[in-house]
């Protein structure tokens, strides 16, 4: 995995997610590119698995309500995506699949990377937005907006 801030390579131990600063920028504090590069097999030999379990999960659950409840929380999207789409945006758009991401996944993959467990004092960066997913080649790219801990 490689990790660039700013196209500036960096340490992928320095940067951290928690759910509990996800979206939530600190104001007049500097925002941050951050860009993230996954070898597209080890991705999918982790979150693949994961993928389907939420999926299966939420089809479940609308077969038990009798409602897509979670399909129509985004307009445009009339079933969930396969593990597929949500690597590619051939069939729904970054904007949307971005919004389902955020919404029921994105913090799987971050958890997975760049959860907080590890010793705290090496991080110097906080994830606070992802903005873009998408398999490019024999990689996962990941980009969004962090911030600087100081």
């Amino acid at each position: 995995m490689q990790v660039y801030i700013n196209n500036q390579e960096t340490n992928s131990q320095h940067l951290f997610y928690d759910e509990h600063y996800y979206e939530k920028y600190i104001e007049n504090k500097e925002i941050y590119q951050f860009d993230i590069n996954i070898e597209l097999d080890i991705f999918n030999k982790i979150m693949q698995p994961k993928y389907e379990e939420l999926l299966n999960e939420l089809i479940e659950d609308d077969k038990q309500t009798g409602e897509n409840y979670a399909l129509e929380l985004f307009e445009n999207l009339t079933e969930y995506p396969s593990y597929e789409d949500i690597l590619n945006d051939s069939k729904i758009g970054m904007k949307e699949k971005m919004s389902y991401l955020n919404t029921f996944f994105i913090s799987q993959i971050l958890n997975v990377y760049f959860s907080q467990k590890s010793n705290f004092d090496n991080k110097r960066w906080v994830i606070r937005e992802v903005l873009y997913l998408n398999q490019k080649e024999n990689n996962v790219i990941i980009k969004g907006n962090a911030q600087k801990i100081d």
